[in-house]
């Protein structure tokens, strides 16, 4: 006969002698479902640019790298140090470098 927890009365009170059932539960991983493949990317190191537009584009990079330098640190100089002969000089390299990469730009844009 069984108790109240489903023991057997007759068998023996030793849990070890029952055969062992897997108390391991079966879980299934969420995350298997939810795997999502890599988008392939295009490889762009076979693809090349005219070496004419190359050229123009690193060239203008350069020039706007200097303005940018040039103004910044120029600005700095005269608002902070008042140093406005070196500062003023900086500035007008710098007005002068990107005026001259905006007209190289409108110029390859227009061709």
């Amino acid at each position: 006969m069984f108790d109240k927890f489903g023991h057997d009365d007759e068998g023996s009170e030793d849990p070890g002698d029952a055969p062992e059932a897997d108390m391991t539960p079966t879980v299934d991983d969420p995350s298997e479902r939810l795997r999502v493949d890599a988008p392939s990317v295009r490889d762009y190191s076979t693809v090349d640019a005219d070496p004419e537009l190359q050229k123009e584009f690193w060239s203008q990079v350069l020039l706007f790298n200097i303005a940018l330098f040039c103004l910044s640190l120029g600005l700095m100089l005269v608002a902070f140090r008042s140093q406005w002969t070196f500062g003023g000089g900086l500035v007008a390299v710098g007005l002068f470098a990107f005026g001259r990469g905006y007209r190289r730009y409108r110029n390859v844009q227009k061709d």
